[in-house]
């Protein structure tokens, strides 16, 4: 019970790559395709399986079923056996087919290293095919292969155009023209024959071979050519051996490769496997997974490609789910009302770990799994009346299966645990297993409607609560999954809109328990609490889209006038010089003979001045033009030596300040009310004016005031978040703090690893670490200042 296949329905999943498969032997190959534990070997399929999709994007591979393949194939093994022109046709055809696989990818070796490594390991069988080339063509031996052969069939030639020309002057014969059916040559029993009528068989001499379906006419073979149809017969038996000595010839040749041709076809039929795999991945945009270390589960819009397929054929769209667990979160307890999609997510975690262990990508955003010994699943009602077991019988000894086997590394999915039973007793036996599996540290997902254990997995370390989202308005499932909030079941509510009488519905408010209540209203509570924060995110992201637009359009701005100004300035500099040559002409044409040394003197001292007035205006605009567009979008950062009163920009904060004092290598610069003190390289003089504001619209630095020292990352995209920590790092440096938190969760790590690379090198910090266990772990990291 390593792996719940049957549960998990991967027969079916690989049904559904059947699709993509042409040939027998690739047939063979899909047919042996099971979950790997090898993590190498993983690695390997995922890496040549991607590399796949990529051919696919700009061409295509075919892998063509060849008929009577498999037949010839399996009569080399029986001795004595030789191969019909056919079977030598079909092996023909697949040395073609390898040899066009075997060098497919030779040109692209760089680009696909997998591909061209596997395609350069199918063996080398062109002089194989070459041979056979030769001996067979068009479906029949080719007599250039055998010179007696060639001998035999000139006989055959002769003999039979020797035998055709007598029989057609018998019967043109005015002799033979009433006794004759029709004036043609035929053949019967392979000897070449004339009709005649049947009442007229006696007056021609020979022997009868047949007659009509009619009885109207016998096909007689006169005795005139009785020689000749022997000898032509006998020269067709001499062709059949000699066809028959070539096959066993060939038949001999081919076997003497057999192993070899063996090797290509289960070398080809993986090849095939693998492209049926990226065609799948392709049609269902699927992604290759990464695989972690430790117990990290992490899917984002994940989905079930069994459900998908369904619904793409009625034209509807199967709903993602997003799921994440790891060390800190080991037991999920998922609920929500019935057919929520509470089991179609135990479904879609399990076959999507089943497709990453068998190398095939799987239907998601983004999936990291760990490579798991053991996905055992109890899905779906086991009632046997076979093994006279009841549903919760069968339930019961599914889960002592599980709990006996589990590891670590395993994934365990349970649909409705400790149901078919009475609640409180089926409640405190799900408690005690989900508890069993934590103690062990399986990661486990199971479904319920017991408000007892939502309550367990809110109290209880490692445990969270996910619930299927159920819109309270239309009374339909949006089959999203939310985590951190247990679901509510909501029977009553379904039963209200089914219409059952309302005085049914008002006792059975009355007989629910007061903790039923009180959970009922507690998920209420937090649905609502979930809702706010939605709009909240929704209405700054809105906000922050706004800022950055009419950031951009100050930048676009101010870059344009940027440019007018070089223009204006390049056009002068052009004025300057032209007015300079001018002149200096003038100069020229006024010279006299007698004095050229004193007017070509004057020429140079011309020359001079104007070389002077142009370097000093290239001096007013080349720092501006070398100059890049500062973050904040202020341009003309000139490097000049500072001096006490100037208006400088400190670049690695992105505030202007006023220098008050000059010691060595750093400045000291009022920004607002505050004081910093920064390397001199680190300050930039600002001899433009400002960027122009709207109206309206004041800007004053001063020294930040922050609410809190922590910032929330979760939900955030990498690159959002990345702009989001820097830019509270500046606003906490700026307000003095010591010391802040970033809230960035676990998730797939990939957050977390951008937040750190931030850290390492920002000018800000004096060290960071991962908070401690009990206010966040490794979710959170606490970030130091720098005084």
């Amino acid at each position: 019970m390593d792996f719940s296949l049957d549960a998990l329905e991967y027969h079916r999943l690989k049904e559904l790559l059947g699709r993509y498969v042409s040939t027998d032997a690739g047939r063979l190959a899909l047919a042996g395709l099971s979950p790997m534990l090898d993590e190498q070997k993983l690695d390997a399929e995922h890496a040549i399986t991607a590399e796949a999709m990529a051919y696919l994007r700009e061409h295509r591979v075919p892998f063509n079923d060849i008929a009577l393949l498999s037949q010839a194939l399996e009569k080399l093994s029986v001795a004595g056996s030789s191969l019909e022109i056919a079977e030598i046709e079909a092996i023909q055809s697949f040395l073609s087919q390898v040899e066009g696989l075997r060098l497919r990818w030779k040109e692209e070796r760089e680009k696909f290293p997998k591909l061209a490594q596997t395609g350069q390991r199918l063996p080398d069988l062109r002089d194989l095919a070459k041979h056979l080339g030769r001996a067979i063509h068009n479906g029949e031996v080719d007599e250039k292969y055998s010179p007696e052969l060639a001998r035999i069939r000139r006989a055959l030639a002769a003999s039979r155009s020797r035998l055709t020309e007598k029989l057609e002057s018998i019967v043109r014969s005015p002799a033979y023209a009433s006794q004759l059916q029709e004036q043609l040559v035929t053949i019967r029993n392979g000897r070449f024959v004339i009709p005649v009528r049947s009442d007229q068989k006696r007056g021609v001499e020979g022997i009868i071979h047949g007659s009509s379906s009619s009885g109207a006419t016998v096909f007689m073979e006169p005795l005139a050519v009785l020689e000749m149809n022997n000898e032509l017969v006998r020269l067709q038996e001499e062709e059949r051996y000699e066809i028959a000595r070539i096959l066993a010839e060939l038949t001999d040749l081919i076997q003497a490769s057999a192993g070899p041709i063996e090797f290509a076809r289960s070398l080809a039929a993986y090849l095939e496997l693998v492209f049926a795999k990226a065609r799948f991945g392709r049609d269902f945009d699927c992604v290759r997974p990464s695989f972690s270390r430790g117990p990290l589960l992490s899917l984002i819009k994940a989905r079930h490609p069994l459900l998908e397929d369904n619904l793409k054929r009625e034209g509807a769209s199967v709903s993602p789910v997003s799921l994440d667990m790891d060390s800190t979160r080991t037991v999920l307890v998922i609920s929500g009302p019935n057919a929520g999609g509470k089991t179609v997510v135990l479904k879609t975690v399990g076959l999507l770990a089943l497709m990453a262990q068998s190398g095939i990508p799987v239907p998601s955003e983004e999936a990291a799994l760990p490579i798991f010994d053991r996905v055992l699943a109890d899905i779906g009602d086991q009632q046997s009346i076979t093994n006279h077991l009841s549903t919760f019988s069968a339930h019961v000894l599914a889960i002592k299966s599980m709990v006996e086997s589990a590891t670590a590394r395993s994934l365990i999915l349970m649909d409705e645990i400790g149901s078919s039973t009475e609640p409180g007793e089926g409640a405190a036996l799900a408690r005690a297993v989900l508890e069993q599996f934590r103690e062990i540290g399986a990661l486990t997902i199971a479904t319920t409607h017991y408000n007892r254990l939502k309550l367990y997995a809110e109290t209880t370390a490692g445990v969270a609560n996910a619930a299927m989202e159920f819109n309270e308005i239309t009374l339909e499932p949006t089959y999203r999954l939310i985590h951190g909030l247990a679901g509510a079941s909501s029977g009553l509510k379904i039963a209200e809109r089914l219409q059952l009488p309302a005085k049914v519905l008002q006792k059975a408010t009355g007989f629910l328990d007061t903790a039923d209540v009180e959970a009922g209203h507690y998920v209420e509570e937090l649905r609502r609490r979930i809702a706010d924060l939605e709009g909240e995110k929704t209405r700054l992201e809105k906000e922050r889209k706004e800022f950055e637009d009419w950031k951009q359009k100050e930048l676009d701005q101010v870059t344009a006038q940027h440019k007018e100004e070089i223009a204006r300035v390049e056009k002068k500099l052009e004025r300057i010089v032209k007015e300079m040559s001018e002149r200096a002409s003038r100069e020229l044409e006024s010279v006299r003979d007698d004095s050229v040394k004193k007017y070509q003197k004057k020429l140079a001292s011309v020359k001079e001045q104007a070389t002077s007035e142009i370097k000093r205006e290239r001096e007013k605009i080349q720092p501006a033009s070398k100059t890049e567009p500062s973050p904040g979008g202020l341009p003309g950062r000139i490097q000049v030596p500072l001096r006490e009163g100037q208006a400088v920009r400190v670049a690695s904060l992105g505030v202007t300040g006023i220098v008050t004092s000059l010691k060595g290598d750093g400045a000291e610069v009022l920004v607002g009310n505050i004081k910093l003190r920064r390397p001199v390289a680190d300050l930039e003089v600002i001899e433009n004016p400002p960027i122009r504001l709207p109206q309206g619209v004041h800007l004053t630095v001063a020294s930040k005031q922050l609410e809190k020292n922590e910032l929330n990352l979760l939900g955030r995209r990498v690159d959002e978040a990345v702009d989001m920590t820097d830019k509270f790092l500046d606003d906490a440096f700026l307000a003095q703090m010591n010391q802040i938190r970033i809230v960035h969760g676990t998730g797939t790590g990939a957050l977390r690893q951008a937040i750190t690379e931030l850290l390492s090198g920002h000018p800000h910090v004096a060290r960071f670490e991962a908070a401690p266990q009990n206010q966040g772990g490794r979710g959170v990291t606490v970030v130091t200042l720098r005084e």
